[in-house]
């Protein structure tokens, strides 16, 4: 079963790497808020709040990398201020509400989630990265399906978005 884990999971990470011209886009539009002085805002919905956790303790992120939510309040956004949003699906309630928020104050913002039929999340964002995640990844004998590592993908995704700004912020000096 790992080696199938294993197998299907490097194929949503490949899934993932096709969109690269997307995550260019999405660490262009994120990193201007850094060279503006401005920060990068991230929240995670439900099981995507381990991504606040690795902002603010992993050993890998970014000064200007901070958590949107501070005891259950949003903080007060600037215009050079960018926001990262994770959710499973783009039906997502609460980051649909967060996304109209945003987009009511003029402040841009970037989306990871799967595209679903009819979503308006993909619409409101600015960049929009879909995820690949659609189904549980390892069959099991009785028929069914275990596995869906929601969180371990996002944090691909982070890292990815996170070494692409660190390059691009390393030319831009």
């Amino acid at each position: 079963m790992l080696k199938i884990f294993t197998t299907q999971l490097n194929g949503v990470f490949q899934k993932i790497l096709k969109q690269e011209e997307v995550f260019e886009d999405a660490s262009r539009f994120l990193a201007q808020a850094i060279v503006g002085e401005g920060k990068v805002y991230v929240h995670g919905a439900k099981e995507f709040s381990g991504i606040v956790s690795e902002i603010k303790y992993g050993e890998d992120t970014h000064q200007s990398f901070e958590p949107l939510f501070e005891e259950s309040q949003m903080k007060s956004l600037s215009s050079v201020d960018r926001v990262l949003l994770f959710a499973k699906q783009a039906d997502d309630e609460e980051v649909i509400q967060i996304a109209n928020t945003l987009t009511k104050n003029g402040i841009g913002f970037v989306v990871v989630s799967t595209v679903i039929e009819n979503d308006s999340l993909s619409d409101l964002a600015d960049i929009f990265i879909n995820y690949e995640l659609t189904r549980k990844l390892v069959p099991t004998e009785e028929g069914d399906r275990i596995g869906l590592p929601t969180l371990l993908t996002g944090l691909f995704i982070y890292h990815c978005l996170l070494l692409t700004i660190n390059e691009i912020l390393a030319d831009f000096e």
